[in-house]
């Protein structure tokens, strides 16, 4: 047997069979150790030496397992002392050891027993693979990784990945550079670099001939400069890094899922020289990871405009109105503060809308929101708090200032607009509510501001009014309104509606949504953006949603029974029937009632309630996961989100809201809103619905992006469970006369 001398070739020129096996084990880069029955190494070959250290005189007196592993844990000596018995089997670990200058070694380890004729144990052969790269690249994914997980901030997550990559290969310097929407480079991080070299960079364009990094950005692939001197990308740009010793630089382009070019990530290097293997494993580990965090940067920043801006006039939105009031109130206890609330209402606005096209409507909303913000101080405040509604908020403003306020924004609309050529004219409708003569909180302050606002509607439009104790138009609308809302329920009056989702793939039925109608005797058909929020006000809301479920629960069986193919069928639940203790029994004495599986039914909720991690929630969600329900989180978009607290809710189903495929066609914002929930969903597994699709283009649009499901009137119509049928069969009908023709 050889004793770890390196064989330089065959002693003969008849070489036998033995020859060529001691030659490969030679030759091999796998570390071999054979040792006896006793535990004496008896043989090492070059590998060994090589990777430890140590030759075969080292060992003498010593079990090699203790000079290299140092102490092991008593469940990998067992397994060690198992595989020097006789009926021993070979064991297969990864291990730790150590070099002979104390250096960490990572191996995957194969230590095979060999026996004689007799079944006698007499060698262990020892098959050691250095595997300490791939070690350190799990090692870096993994914390990487945990501090996504973490909501790390961006600039410190990339500052992080440079430093942790710097320590894996310490001869190069990294650099993270991000692209800004103007095709520029902005520094992300570069902790090694000084801060004159970033400075000089900011704002580059991107460009053929921008150094390693503008021009990987331009072309979207690595760029690879062995010599920086030479090369003449680096023409304009070689002074500021030269002088540092720097001679090469690797640059990879960041490319995010929808083909766009976000950033960099590059290394520098001492000396004229491509990338190594090395360093090519580090690249593709820390690459998906940096294109990963700026996507969910990305996404988790435009969530968190939308949650406090107007994604078309930039105004802040309700959510951030009511902030500040609650603020400003909050820090005027003795309420010596005198506020003046203006609610202002677009008069017919719709018919624009109609005559012009959303487009156009869309631009006028703009234009109006300009005036509001030109009329406005530096102390006032201007929000939109829906289509054509906005509100003014009018510091240390009393009655009289707030009337002339009033007048002025009243004589600015009626300027034309010039939108597109045209020229618009406008009027609005103003109501005024004070504080604190009219309201102690925001909540009151707003309603009656608003109440102010229908009476000066109903006073013939293009006008304001003051909020006055005898103004409760809106309160007696709430009580008659309720009133006839038990008598519909106890009388039946109520009844669904049904609109179809279409799936991407198949282009079949993906579920059917079920949709509360009510048609009053009297006043006819009452919207449920109407009767809904007076059912939460007077406590008829969990009453309706138990009936809703109910009632969708039998029409999906009765479907099911006629032999009608309908996946599942989506209710819609209010937050406080949500937050009810019996719910899920009800839910499962609902679909048990009916011969329904978990999986039939999908529970719509709001985005708010599902990030609400009360008790009450957090069980309810639970139970109807393991249920088998599937759970959908609508309006997604309006709402604030973490995305780390979206990965842990067992929520299968995404929808966006139709606020956004409204303006789906001329709306970059709405366009980026609908790019971002699909990217979310399609990054942690959960299916994505569109919901208020009306023409091909918003349909194409979803598809390109992999929407999952849409449903809107380009395909369907609330329908009655009568028109549904006639719709399956339509369906049925096409589809035959395809297969037909096929």
């Amino acid at each position: 047997m050889h004793d770890g001398r390196k064989a330089g070739g065959f002693p003969s020129t008849n070489p036998s069979r033995l020859d060529f096996i001691e030659l490969t084990i030679a030759r091999t880069d796998r570390a071999i150790l054979i040792s006896d029955a006793e535990g004496r190494p008896c043989y090492l070959n070059p590998a060994f030496e090589t990777l430890f250290g140590y030759g075969l005189d080292d060992f003498a007196g010593r079990a090699p397992w203790s000079l290299l592993a140092g102490p092991m844990s008593d469940e990998r000596l067992h397994r060690l002392a198992r595989s020097r018995d006789a009926d021993g089997a070979a064991f297969y670990d990864d291990l730790l050891l150590h070099t002979r200058a104390g250096d960490p070694v990572w191996v995957s380890a194969k230590l095979d027993p060999v026996h004689d004729g007799q079944g006698r144990f007499t060698h262990l052969v020892a098959m050691l693979s250095d595997i300490t790269q791939s070690k350190r690249l799990q090692v870096l994914q993994r914390d990487l990784l945990n501090a996504l997980g973490r909501d790390m901030p961006l600039a410190e997550f990339m500052e992080h990945i440079c430093e942790q990559v710097q320590a894996l290969a310490p001869d190069t310097i990294c650099s993270i550079l991000r692209v800004d929407e103007n095709q520029r480079l902005r520094p992300l991080a570069a902790p090694s670099l000084p801060n004159a070299v970033a400075e000089n960079i900011d704002g580059i364009a991107i460009g053929p001939r921008a150094g390693s990094c503008g021009t990987a950005a331009w072309r979207g692939e690595p760029v690879v400069v062995e010599d920086i001197q030479t090369d003449p990308l680096w023409a304009d740009f070689k002074h500021l890094v030269l002088p540092l010793g720097l001679r090469a630089c690797w640059s990879y382009p960041m490319v995010l899922r929808n083909g766009r070019v976000a950033g960099t990530f590059a290394f520098y290097f001492p000396e004229r020289r491509p990338p190594s293997a090395w360093h090519l494993r580090l690249v593709e580990t820390c690459l998906n990871l940096c294109v990963m965090a700026i996507e969910r940067h990305e996404a988790r920043t435009q969530i968190r405009r939308l949650a406090y801006y107007d994604t078309l006039t930039g105004l802040p939105n309700r959510v951030l109105m009511r902030q500040r009031v609650e603020q400003t109130l909050a820090g005027d206890p003795q309420r010596k503060k005198s506020l003046a609330c203006l609610w202002l209402d677009l008069d017919r606005f719709k018919d624009i809308n109609e005559a012009y096209g959303l487009p156009v409507g869309d631009m006028l909303l703009e234009a109006v929101s300009q005036r509001l913000l030109d009329r406005a101080s530096s102390s006032d405040m201007v929000a939109r708090m829906s289509a054509d509604a906005f509100i003014m908020l009018l510091d240390d403003c009393r009655a009289g200032e707030a009337a002339a306020a009033a007048q002025g924004l009243l004589a600015s609309l009626k300027e034309p607009f010039e939108v597109s050529g045209t020229a618009i004219s406008l009027s609005g409708t103003i109501g005024i509510a004070l504080y604190p003569g009219d309201a102690t909180d925001v909540e009151m302050l707003l309603n009656n501001c608003e109440t102010a606002m229908f009476e000066a509607k109903a006073a013939g439009r293009a006008n304001y009014h003051f909020f006055s104790p005898e103004m409760n138009v809106a309160n007696r609308d709430r009580l008659e309104l309720g009133a006839a809302l038990r008598e519909a329920l106890a009388g039946g009056q109520l009844s669904l509606a049904f609109q179809p989702q279409i799936d991407r793939n198949s282009e079949g039925l993906y579920g059917v949504e079920a949709l509360a109608r009510w048609t009053h005797p009297r006043l006819g058909p009452v919207g449920p953006d109407r009767f809904i929020p007076v059912a939460e006000q007077i406590g008829m809301i969990e009453d309706i949603g138990l009936w809703a479920l109910r009632a969708a629960c039998a029409q999906l069986a009765q479907w099911r029974a006629a032999g009608r193919n309908v996946p599942t069928i989506s209710v819609n639940i209010s937050a406080k029937q949500f937050r009810d203790g019996a719910f899920c029994q009800q839910v499962g004495e609902t679909l048990a009632a009916y011969g329904l599986e978990p999986s039939d039914l999908t529970i719509e909720i709001t985005e708010s309630l599902m990030l609400d991690q009360t008790s009450a929630v957090s069980a309810n969600t639970d139970t109807l996961s393991e249920m088998g329900v599937n759970l959908s989180m609508d309006d997604f978009g309006t709402g604030y989100s973490s995305l780390s607290l979206i990965a842990r809710l067992p929520v299968n189903e995404l929808k966006i809201d139709r606020a956004f495929i409204d303006r789906l066609e001329s709306d970059a914002g709405a366009q980026a809103v609908a790019t971002a929930v699909i990217c979310i969903g399609q990054s942690l597994n959960m299916r994505v619905v569109a919901e208020g699709v009306e023409t091909d283009a918003q349909r194409r649009f979803l598809d390109a992006l992999g929407c999952d499901a849409q449903q809107g009137y380009l395909y369907s119509r609330p329908l009655t469970a009568q028109a549904m049928d006639e719709w399956f069969d339509a369906r049925a009908g096409r589809s035959g006369a395809s297969r037909r023709r096929a």
